[in-house]
C-alpha cells in the first residue's frame, strides 16, 4: 500500500491540518487533545522517526504492517521508522507521545545504540499493557523529559538524550515481561528485518575497521541470497524507502555525529565513512543536507 512518509512530527501534523512546533529531532507532548477532538482517525502513513506512546486514559486502536492493537489505559508502545501504520482515537486519550530520530540518538548518545537498544531495529513491536506500578514509573520519566524539553538549558539535547536513554533501558526491561504476542512475520517483513540488521552490521564493521567500504544493493542481495531486484522491491514496499535511501540516510547520520562530536577534519570524517575521496563525500553531504560539512559543523 502506498502511503506518504513523514520526516518529522510537525510535518505529519501539518498533513492533518494541525500545528505542532518542533525545534530539533526530539519532541515530547502530552496527548490530551493533541490530535484534536475525538473521535478521529489518521490516514495510513509512514514516518522516518521513532515514536513512543504512553496512554494513561482513553480508548482507540492502531495498526502497523497489518497487525491491529487496541489502545486502552496503561498501554505503552513504540514504532520504528518505515512501517505502514494508522491510528484511531475513539475517546480522548491522556498520556505522552515522544518522537526522536536515529540521528538524534547517534549525535548525543555515547554508548552503542544497537547493543543497548536492539528493539529499535525490530520490524514490528506490539503494544504492552502494563500493571499500574511500572506504568507509573514510565510516567515519571516522561514528566522529567517534558520538564527538560520546555526548559532553556544550553545542554538541552544532551540532557534529553540521557533521560531518553533511561526510558529506552526501562523499555528493554519491560519487553521481557509484558510484550504481547505477535502473529508470525510475513516473509517480506523478515527480509526487511534482515536487511536492516545487515545495514547496521556493515556500518559497525566500517567503524571498527573490519570493512573498508559501504555496501551497495548488490552486496546486500548477495548477503541475503536474493536477487537485487527482489530485495529492492521488497524493501521499498515494506518500508516506503529504497535500499539506497536507507544507505544514504545512514551515511548522513554517521557523518553528522562525527562532525558534531569530534574534531576530525572533513577529510578524516570521509575516511571514517570509507570514502577515499573527501570531495566526493562533501558533494554527497551537501546534496543530502543542503550544507557542506563545514557549514553543518559551524551551524
Amino acid at each position: 500500500m502506498k502511503a506518504r512518509i513523514y520526516h518529522s512530527i510537525s510535518e505529519f501534523f501539518r498533513s492533518i491540518n494541525l500545528e505542532l512546533e518542533q525545534a530539533f529531532d526530539f519532541t515530547i507532548h502530552p496527548l490530551d487533545g493533541l490530535h484534536g477532538e475525538a473521535p478521529m482517525a489518521s490516514p495510513f502513513f509512514r514516518t522516518n522517526y521513532h515514536t513512543i506512546v504512553l496512554i494513561e486514559t482513553g480508548k482507540g486502536h492502531y495498526t502497523i504492517d497489518g497487525h491491529w492493537y487496541p489502545l486502552k489505559p496503561f498501554s505503552y508502545y513504540f514504532t520504528n521508522p518505515g512501517h505502514l501504520k494508522s491510528f484511531t482515537i475513539e475517546e480522548n486519550v491522556q498520556g505522552y507521545m515522544i518522537t526522536f530520530t536515529e540521528a538524534f540518538l547517534r549525535t548525543n548518545y555515547p554508548g552503542n545504540i544497537l547493543a543497548d537498544f536492539p528493539f529499535l531495529s525490530d520490524e514490528t513491536a506490539p503494544v504492552m499493557y502494563l500493571p499500574q506500578a511500572p506504568f507509573a514509573r514510565l510516567k515519571i520519566l516522561c514528566e522529567m523529559l517534558e520538564q527538560e524539553y520546555l526548559g532553556r538549558s544550553p545542554y538541552k539535547e544532551k540532557i534529553l538524550c540521557s533521560q531518553l536513554a533511561g526510558l529506552l533501558f526501562k523499555t528493554r526491561e519491560l519487553l521481557l515481561a509484558y510484550q504481547a504476542a505477535l502473529e508470525p512475520e510475513r516473509r517480506p517483513a523478515e527480509i526487511a528485518q534482515q536487511f536492516r540488521a545487515a545495514l547496521n552490521q556493515n556500518f559497525m564493521n566500517i567503524a571498527t575497521k573490519k570493512d573498508n567500504r559501504i555496501w551497495n544493493v548488490q552486496d546486500y542481495a548477495a548477503h541475503l541470497h536474493l536477487h537485487p531486484n527482489h530485495l529492492s522491491n521488497t524493501i521499498k514496499a515494506e518500508t516506503g524507502k529504497t535500499v539506497k535511501q536507507w544507505i544514504d540516510e545512514r551515511v548522513v547520520s554517521e557523518a553528522c555525529a562525527l562532525l558534531k562530536n569530534t574534531s576530525l577534519t572533513v577529510a578524516e570524517v570521509a575516511y571514517e565513512l570509507a570514502y577515499e575521496d573527501a570531495s566526493n563525500f562533501s558533494r554527497f553531504f551537501k546534496k543530502a543536507t543542503g550544507l557542506t560539512p563545514g557549514q553543518f559543523r559551524k551551524s
